[in-house]
């Protein structure tokens, strides 16, 4: 992890969408998910862990708040990312 004033930036194996990403337990696991359960505790069953940032890459675990799926849609909305805003944009 590189720490910079703002985030925590994963510096391991990352996905093409930047999010970061270890192996635990034979399986593969979200570095912020990671990050958020050893921090601040379990993520209950079907539960997000959204990004206060917006920057994928980012594990620091007070920088995330736990959501519903549709709280992830609403934020990514609200914040310009859905993948049908940004074809539009084009």
């Amino acid at each position: 992890v590189v720490v910079t004033p703002r985030c925590w930036l994963w510096d391991g194996s990352r996905q093409r969408n930047g999010y970061g990403y270890i192996e635990a337990g034979g399986r593969l696991v979200k570095a912020h998910r990671a990050a958020y359960e050893v921090m601040r505790g379990p993520i209950p069953d079907g539960m997000c862990v959204l990004h206060k940032c917006d920057n994928p890459p980012c594990v620091n675990p007070w920088h995330m708040f736990l959501g519903t799926n549709d709280d992830n849609v609403a934020d990514m909305v609200r914040k310009g990312r859905s993948v049908w805003q940004t074809r539009a944009a084009r």
